[in-house]
């Protein structure tokens, strides 16, 4: 259960690691988060303070993830932010309203359902560290422990390519489906139309 706990922290404290420095990097990027952070239904005079506030959130889960015994604090606050992302994104969705996702910097993203299934993806993994939490300790080999921070790394790297990984998929899929062949029969229709035209 240790190794556990240690994969899901390792992965959370990465992705909120990543999103809060996104955020910072520049004035700009701040800038673009806050225009976000207005777009989804945020009033503007108070969206620069639930900015500031998702940023510090971020950096405290960070923070709590990696001193808290056992990282429960940190989960916690990862589990809060989350459960606000996704009602944000899904109110998004349900507006029918074309906005860029600015979860991990300024990006020409769309938000869609992958989103929302991203968040549902780290609360799970919320939910398994918090769960998985043991009253004692046990003894831990350096193997496990190695695996299980590799794990975390693996998770985080894919939930952090989630809109790369779905465009690469959606480019696949619409390369297929200009490959697909062309019956026969509608081979031989084709001709006789372009014959009579």
């Amino acid at each position: 259960m240790e190794y556990v706990v240690l994969a899901c922290r390792v992965l959370v404290g990465f992705v909120f690691v990543a999103s809060a420095a996104s955020k910072l990097l520049s004035v700009a990027s701040f800038r673009s988060f806050v225009t976000a952070t207005r777009d989804m239904a945020v009033p503007a005079q108070l969206a620069p303070a639930v900015a500031v506030g998702v940023v510090a959130g971020e950096v405290a889960a960070v923070v709590l993830v990696v001193l808290w015994p056992g990282g429960v604090a940190g989960l916690v606050v990862a589990g809060v932010l989350l459960v606000g992302f996704t009602a944000g994104i899904a109110g998004v969705l349900l507006r029918g309203k074309d906005q860029s996702c600015n979860c991990f910097g300024s990006t020409t993203a769309p938000i869609g359902p992958r989103h929302l299934v991203r968040n549902a993806a780290l609360l799970a993994v919320v939910a398994a560290g918090l769960l998985c939490q043991t009253p004692w300790e046990s003894r831990t080999h350096w193997t496990g422990v190695v695996a299980a921070v590799v794990a975390g790394l693996i998770g985080a790297v894919l939930v952090l390519s989630t809109d790369n990984l779905a465009e690469l998929f959606a480019r696949g899929s619409a390369g297929t489906a200009e490959q697909a062949p062309v019956p026969d029969g509608d081979r031989t229709a084709g001709v006789r139309v372009n014959g009579r035209g």
